[in-house]
């Protein structure tokens, strides 16, 4: 007997403190196993800045092997084996003391380093409550090529070319330095690179350069931003157009002006809209104030011009009761001489449907035989036709909307036919009421 214990029971107590040994040993190195297989360098430090653990990646990552890196090796110990091999990223004082600084802190953040064969190390910092730390190390080199790629690929002109508004810089000439796509479709340029070195007077109208040029020179002299001012010009196509252009010094490092730098965005759809609104609110005190018939309808013939670009109106009313024509409003005088002839052919269809016609090829359109000699001398190529309605149900007279392009209305145009041709029939009927 041993202490009172007998022997054969102290063996089996060894033999049983050896077996549960060699188990937590098999489940240490499984652990182990795992994380050493974890894809970043892990490494957990006490508050003496002694390893608790680190993984084989951590090790590996900084030039080093797993023995390198037992528990109870020190910050310090470690710096200087990677400064032997050149994975550390300063002198090993400075980088202690770097890391000195970051625990003081005791805050979690990220950070990279770029070690001298190249490779960029990105590191995540956690402080422990009992004053150690745990950081993760994983090499992004792959990830920093591939972004260096993209950048060198996604230059500053296909960044801009993004930009769905005019954007732009010039030089203190007022020179295109800088442009868009955007920029140079608006100014009837396949590429921006059409447009570098020249000024608006070289791309515009002259009065429209004139314009620009005078706003730029007060940018430039004054220092001071020109914001969202509105500016009425015409595109490549002839089309009618206002921007709102915000204009802004260019300065260098010195803080001197050494260009401007533009923005600007469509805004005739608002422009319209607004016109739209105004002109019918007219129209409408027109109607009830009792101007004349002939006034009021000159009045829309206008107004649908302006709301679509290159278009020609012609509104021809009618008399129900003894189906004559009575004298057409349009901006295209022959239509006035020529009234009987549309409105006995093509415009007769709109009246026979009810409902809005379109003709897209005046030239092909075989409804449009007799007056096709007439719309091709007067460039007319297009045309959309609709009847005006009385409340009750009655023809009072046609609208058409001829246009000097082959092409079908769009959503908006269907729409101020409609709402124009209510106006036409609103116009008719007080007409007709004032002289019954």
């Amino acid at each position: 007997m041993s202490r009172g214990i007998p022997v054969s029971q102290e063996l089996n107590d060894t033999v049983a403190l050896e077996a549960r040994v060699a188990a937590l040993e098999t489940q240490l190195q499984r652990y182990k196993g795992a994380f050493d297989s974890i894809a970043q360098g892990v490494c957990l430090f006490d508050n003496e800045q002694r390893v608790i653990v680190g993984n084989r990646p951590y090790a590996e990552i900084y030039g080093l092997s797993p023995d390198q890196i037992p528990p109870g090796t020190t910050l310090g110990e470690i710096t200087e084996r990677r400064a032997a091999v050149g994975s550390c990223p300063m002198a090993t004082g400075d980088y202690l003391s770097y890391v000195e600084s970051i625990n003081a802190k005791r805050e979690v953040r990220d950070w990279s380093v770029r070690l001298d064969d190249g490779r960029t190390i990105r590191v995540h910092y956690r402080p422990m409550p009992d004053g150690g730390w745990l950081t993760t190390h994983e090499d992004v080199t792959d990830l920093r090529d591939k972004r260096l790629l993209i950048e060198e690929r996604v230059s500053l002109q296909s960044l801009i070319d993004m930009v769905p508004d005019n954007l732009w810089v010039k030089d203190l000439d007022s020179r295109f330095a800088v442009a868009n796509r955007a920029t140079a479709l608006r100014l009837g340029c396949a590429s921006p690179q059409q447009l570098i070195g020249k000024s608006d007077l070289e791309l515009c109208p002259w009065e429209t350069a004139q314009k620009y040029l005078a706003d730029e020179r007060e940018v430039i002299e004054t220092g001071r931003p020109m914001i969202d001012s509105e500016e009425y010009m015409l595109a490549p196509d002839g089309a009618k157009l206002w921007i709102a252009t915000t204009k802004a010094p260019l300065r260098n490092d010195r803080g001197e002006v050494i260009g401007v730098i533009g923005v600007s965005r469509d805004v005739t759809r608002r422009r319209l809209a607004d016109a739209m609104r105004e002109g019918q609110a007219g129209i409408l005190e027109m109607i009830v104030g009792g101007a004349p018939l002939e006034s009021v309808l000159e009045e829309l013939v206008h107004l649908i011009e302006s709301q679509a670009s290159g278009t020609v109106v012609s509104i021809l009313p009618i008399d129900d009761v003894r189906s004559v024509l009575r004298r057409a409003v349009s901006t295209l005088s022959d239509i006035e001489a020529h009234r009987r002839e549309f409105l006995g052919g093509p415009l007769s269809e709109a009246i026979r449907q009810r409902d809005l016609i379109v003709a897209a090829d005046l030239a092909a359109d075989p409804s449009w035989a007799e007056q096709r000699e007439f719309a091709a001398e007067h460039g007319l190529q297009a045309c959309w036709s609709t009847p005006c309605l009385s409340r009750e149900g009655e023809t009072l007279g046609v609208l058409a909307i001829f246009s000097r392009a082959q092409r079908e209305p769009n959503e908006a145009e269907i729409k101020l036919a409609q709402v124009a041709a209510q106006l036409v029939a609103n116009a008719i009927e007080r007409d007709v009421r004032a002289t019954a």
